[in-house]
């Protein structure tokens, strides 16, 4: 018995030897590692391996503080790292850390000591058991998470000696690292932000030019998707008469024959209703939203677009009323979008948001609102310019002026609503026949005219006669239950052919419509220096 008592204290002494020199290996090992690494990333990594292998965890995790909101920067064994983040309000936990000290999270009963801390920004899923606070000029600037024992057994008191010294140590060699990585973000935030201001001044200043508003939209999308390296975006405008956001431009499809059709119209994405789905929240609450939970977020509206992962949702304000929804998706890289993203998109939007509504205004002001045609006004000014770039180049250009046969009487027996929507018909045909190059304006109450560039006057009586046999298949009922059809008269002229200005031109495509009204109506005529002809049907 006094054998046994006599060995304890030399074996009480060999273990606390034993214990201390393991400590004294364990700072060593780090101390190699801190003098290995030269940036503040490898750092993290190293040390989260470190640790991870010194006291074999089942999962570590590193927060750094930025904005009083601690991020996730890196871990090792964490499911959904990127849903975890935190702030210090000063609840219990933080008068702990705030001393430099370690924080024992669980009980005997292994139970969490802080779990309203936890359960307030859902971190109970983290399944930490010790936080070991990073502090610099008495903030905590960086927590580190230490995940339980593989093995079950709790953390002694010789562990948390160590930690208490591995903090000490360890807290002089962070903040080298950490200011070092505040120097080079910033260079780094100035070059990209001079990157920024210069790719904004560039569409500023293409949106002086282009007055096309798909071009317009276009261009903005693919831009904020290169610049924040996107995968795919697309964006939405209101549509005040059903009250839902309508996708007008999607870019970076992989199918991009899906992608032609959906930004040509023949792809009628799914509507999202106001209020409705991520974008319809952006839109309601007048306030950008960046989820990196992807389509887990229980407000995910999905399509057959989706495939999301991380999203970014920017409304597009005029004037304190949102106009639209800018949604970016999934990041590059397996990144998630972050403030930097949010504040060059928020730059972007408002930029965009203005250029849309000039860009609308102004289609407002150059539109026919019956029949979606440009006015006579904007006719005439494109006529001018055409005929100017032909006389430069040295092309053609063919007019063609159309009139409705009869539409006097059919007013007159069926009604204006009927005209109206005989006349919305015709320029629906219309718009459906001719090339995207082509440009059609409703010139009076019930004459068309047709720019057609590049076009010889042969192709000019293809395309006349293609009109009018299409134009008179359309059925019209009346509310008196009878169906009428149209029939439409139309008149050419060419440039530089029949004539060397726009009013000589505009006046020669009228002399071979009127002429065709004198012959019967329902045909096609051209102009000639000898007199006007009728186009024989082909």
């Amino acid at each position: 018995m006094n054998s046994i008592n006599q060995e304890s204290p030399y074996q009480n002494k060999i273990t606390m030897l034993e214990n201390e020199l393991s400590r004294i290996n364990k700072l060593f090992e780090f101390t190699n590692i801190t003098n290995a690494v030269s940036d503040f990333d490898s750092l993290v990594i190293h040390l989260n391996s470190f640790l991870m292998k010194a006291f074999e965890l089942n999962n570590i995790a590193f927060f750094l503080e930025k904005d009083n909101v601690y991020q996730l920067v890196a871990n090792e064994n964490i499911d959904n790292p990127y849903s975890f983040e935190f702030k210090n309000r000063d609840e219990g936990i933080w008068h702990v850390l705030n001393e430099g000290k370690p924080a024992k999270l669980l009980n005997e009963k292994g139970e969490k000591i802080y779990f309203q801390f936890f359960e307030a920004y859902d971190l109970l899923d983290l399944d930490a058991a010790i936080w070991l606070p990073i502090v610099f000029e008495k903030n905590v600037i960086a927590v580190i998470s230490l995940g339980k024992k593989k093995s079950g057994e709790p953390f002694n008191d010789v562990d948390f000696d160590f930690f208490k010294n591995f903090i000490g140590f360890f807290n002089p060699v962070i903040n080298k690292f950490i200011r070092q990585k505040e120097k080079e973000s910033s260079l780094i935030y100035l070059q990209k932000t001079l990157h920024n201001i210069s790719i904004l001044y560039n569409i500023g200043q293409a949106m002086n030019f282009i007055d096309d508003l798909k071009r317009l939209i276009q261009l903005i999308l693919a831009k904020a998707i290169q610049t924040i390296g996107a995968e795919r975006g697309s964006l939405m405008l209101y549509d005040s008469a059903t009250n839902d956001l309508v996708i007008k431009v999607v870019y970076g499809l992989p199918d991009k024959d899906i992608e032609k059709k959906i930004n040509e119209g023949q792809i009628e994405c799914t509507r999202i209703k106001v209020g409705e789905g991520i974008a319809g929240d952006a839109f309601i609450n007048k306030k950008a939203i960046i989820t990196n939970l992807g389509e887990n977020d229980p407000r995910f509206f999905p399509s057959y677009l989706s495939n999301v992962q991380s999203l970014l949702c920017l409304p597009l304000i005029v004037k304190e009323e949102a106009i639209g929804v800018i949604n970016i998706t999934n990041k590059k890289n397996g990144k998630f979008f972050d403030q930097d993203d949010l504040d060059f998109m928020g730059a972007l939007a408002n930029q965009a948001a203005i250029a849309i509504s000039n860009a609308q205004l102004y289609e407002l002001a150059i539109t026919d609102s019956l029949t979606k045609l440009f006015i006579r006004r904007h006719f005439e000014f494109q006529l001018e310019n055409e005929i100017k770039r032909c006389a430069r180049y040295k092309h053609h250009v063919s007019l063609l002026m159309m009139d409705i046969d009869n539409f006097k009487s059919i007013n007159d027996n069926y009604g204006h609503q009927t005209g109206d929507e005989m006349l919305k018909k015709i320029a629906l045909v219309i718009l459906e026949t001719i090339r995207k190059i082509d440009m059609a304006s409703r010139y009076g109450g019930e004459e068309f005219a047709l720019i057609l560039p590049e076009t010889y006057k042969e192709n000019a009586r293809k395309i006349a006669e293609r009109l009018r046999k299409k134009i008179s298949g359309i059925s019209i009922k009346t509310k008196g239950g009878v169906e009428i059809s149209p029939t439409i008269s139309i008149g050419i002229a060419s440039y530089p052919v029949d004539a060397e200005d726009k009013h000589t031109l505009i006046g020669h495509a009228d002399e071979a419509l009127y002429f065709v009204k004198k012959m019967g109506k329902n045909c096609v005529a051209e102009y000639t220096s000898k007199g006007c002809i009728l186009i024989k049907d082909q």
